[in-house]
């Protein structure tokens, strides 16, 4: 029994794979790195808003070693959510310098997120986007508040929050 139980975990990986997908569909994971540790912060504040403005969407941090790492996790559609310095944000979604090898990923802008930008995948839901927007802009340190260069557009449901349009529906 147990060589049978070790068998199963050679041929399925280290890691049970099945249930990360689970908790990836049960959780927003808002990505940041270690390499920015600002990022790191800036999200720990953001799901600290989002826990109390927003708690259905189950907020969490994500860490990664790296911004090629999110753009690894972003583009193959692991995740969503990330927050990023604006120079990594443009560099991610044209593909450039280190982020060559992750070809072009879709992004837009939810919300600015102190000197940083809280980012997500083009597909997001625009639901979910201008639900991110309305909790976010305002609450997190400097969040809509300071002006951050805007390297990518913005996401068509924080555009629309900023539009002060009515929450999308559900596609």
């Amino acid at each position: 029994m147990a060589l049978l139980a070790a068998g199963a975990l050679a041929l399925g990986g280290h890691t049970p794979y099945g249930q990360w997908v689970v908790y990836r569909k049960k959780h927003l994971l808002i990505g940041c790195h270690k390499a920015d540790p600002e990022t790191y912060d800036l999200a720990k504040a953001a799901v600290a808003v989002l826990a109390e403005h927003l708690p259905a969407a189950s907020a969490r941090v994500a860490r990664a070693p790296d911004a090629r790492r999110l753009a690894s996790l972003i583009g193959t559609d692991q995740m969503e959510t990330a927050i990023l310095s604006p120079a990594d944000a443009a560099a991610m979604a044209t593909g450039a310098g280190g982020f060559e090898p992750y070809g072009e990923i879709p992004l837009g802008v939810i919300a600015p997120v102190g000197s940083r930008l809280l980012v997500a995948h083009g597909d997001f839901p625009a639901k979910h986007a201008w639900l991110l927007a309305r909790s976010l802009f305002g609450q997190v340190p400097a969040g809509g508040q300071q002006s951050v260069a805007l390297t990518v557009g913005w996401h068509a449901g924080a555009q629309a929050f900023l539009n002060g349009e009515g929450e999308p529906t559900l596609k």
